[in-house]
């Protein structure tokens, strides 16, 4: 709509149907192919990156729409997560399922 000075209203019928097109192809919303194709991405963007340099995320490749596919956690779930992190991992310890569930 930026293209149309942000006004719906001066959309034209003939954009109109194109946008409408794309939503049913699924070019417009389609989130299974950009998280796809952004992971792939990732992928390849880390592998040919130098030693030296910082690892490429999802974040980084698709930029402002990764907060719409995933929302921003609060700080409180991000917390919670690590906790569960931190479980999972020791559970894999050989022996860790006695010990926890001894007391």
């Amino acid at each position: 709509m930026i293209a149309h000075g942000a006004n719906p209203d001066a959309v034209s019928e003939e954009d109109f149907r194109l946008v409408m097109i794309s939503l049913n192809d699924g070019l417009i919303g389609n989130k299974q192919v950009l998280t796809t194709l952004g992971s792939l991405t990732t992928g390849v963007f880390n592998y040919i990156r130098s030693k030296d340099q910082s690892a490429y995320k999802l974040e980084d490749i698709i930029g402002q729409t990764y907060d719409y596919i995933y929302t921003p956690q609060t700080e409180e779930q991000k917390k919670e997560l690590v906790n569960k992190n931190l479980l999972s991992f020791i559970q894999m310890m050989p022996g860790s399922n006695e010990v926890f569930n001894n007391g």
